[in-house]
């Protein structure tokens, strides 16, 4: 299938990049959904890029329509992307469900898993054509809207692990893709196996809440020299918890047949480029990267590295843990420890296997069959 329209539901960082991208790098028609962020792209309907250092880049991205309606955004679009928080995952799958048309691919872009979500809500929909639903483990850009004609590219996420959902369609989806993040602008898309696959490729989930909890009392205080993943912040025993976090992540994967790689043999691939035979990284050296280094804040703990992270990352590996029969001492711990300090129940309100429209009754088999064929 041959790209012409493409569909940008959500005017934030991820939605304002996805949006000049496709229009000025790729070519397409680009129509972008937002339910109250649209009055200065309405009067002046281009968004410029802007290189690293915010200064202008020359290239610019001229937008056909963006709306307030969604039924006008995605009517025609081949191809629909969503890059937002999970968080407004449902509040979208449920907006756009009654008007999405037969053949059209919905992608959800920054947190694995996503695609479950969006087929359960169309699904609840009563819409019966038959669509495409595909996830990404994150989002393709670091970019950060400046204003409501200007977004800032920091940098291209170059290696993407995609899921379809039901997971038989990633051929056809795949090929899509491809079209949508290139080779030629850095892109090297991996396959997942099923959804959660994608889901399992959370590392904002391993890396984010370790320093957040252990560091709390400084982030509360709005301490201004605090760094995510500062060398202060992230000491030898705090790498131990996020290790830990890591090696349950990859229980889960193992149980579910999937093929994991810890965190440090990710980064040793995707950050450095190098094989997994010719060195071993040691986690503390992989965690400690000098582009991540010089990242300020969080400065307050209801940031997203842990009401996102830990309802919609943590509390859905600790859901898969119960239903396989794998234990998740650590990443229990953790739940528990953002719940205190936060005085929530994320275990109520957060991503559970059955929220995924996954029944945690079923065998091993029936949640693979279901994940491939799209049914129970």
């Amino acid at each position: 299938m041959k790209i012409k329209k493409v569909a940008v539901l959500g005017a934030g960082n991820g939605g304002y990049m996805s949006a000049a991208d496709m229009s000025a790098n790729l070519g397409y028609e680009v129509s972008i959904f937002s339910r109250n962020r649209l009055e200065g792209l309405k009067k002046k309907p281009e968004i410029e890029i802007l290189d690293i250092d915010s200064k202008p880049s020359g290239v610019v991205g001229r937008i056909a329509l963006a709306s307030e309606n969604i039924a006008d955004v995605i009517r025609g679009a081949q191809v629909i992307l969503n890059p937002v928080p999970y968080t407004g995952t449902e509040t979208y799958a449920k907006l756009a469900a009654p008007y999405l048309e037969e053949g059209q691919i919905v992608v959800s872009l920054g947190k694995g898993g996503a695609s479950l979500t969006w087929a359960k809500i169309v699904k609840e929909s009563g819409n019966t054509k038959n669509i495409y639903f595909a996830d990404c483990n994150t989002l393709p850009y670091g970019a950060s809207r400046m204003s409501d004609n200007q977004v800032r590219l920091e940098a291209r996420t170059e290696n993407l692990m995609f899921a379809s959902f039901p997971a038989k369609s990633i051929d056809f989806v795949m090929e899509v893709l491809e079209q949508v993040y290139p080779k030629k602008h850095g892109y090297t898309l991996r396959r997942g196996a099923n959804p959660l696959d994608t889901l399992l490729v959370d590392y904002n989930a391993i890396t984010h809440t370790p320093p957040m909890i252990c560091n709390a009392a400084r982030i509360e205080m709005g301490d201004p020299d605090f760094h995510l993943f500062g060398v202060r912040e992230n000491t030898p025993a705090v790498c131990n918890v996020m290790k830990r976090l890591d090696r349950e992540r990859m229980a889960l994967g193992e149980k579910l047949g999937l093929k994991q790689y810890t965190l440090e043999e990710e980064i040793l691939m995707v950050k450095w480029n190098r094989d997994l035979v010719d060195y071993v990284l040691p986690f503390y050296e992989a965690i400690h990267t000098p582009y991540l280094e010089v990242c300020e804040g969080p400065f307050k703990l209801t940031a997203r590295q842990l009401t996102e992270d830990v309802p919609y990352g943590l509390v859905t590996y600790e859901s898969l843990g119960k239903m396989l029969g794998v234990p998740t001492p650590i990443i229990s711990a953790i739940i528990t420890m953002a719940e205190g300090l936060l005085d929530c129940d994320y275990r109520t309100t957060g991503r559970t296997v059955e929220s995924l429209g996954i029944d945690p009754k079923w065998s091993l088999e029936q949640i693979k069959a279901y994940l491939y064929e799209g049914k129970a």
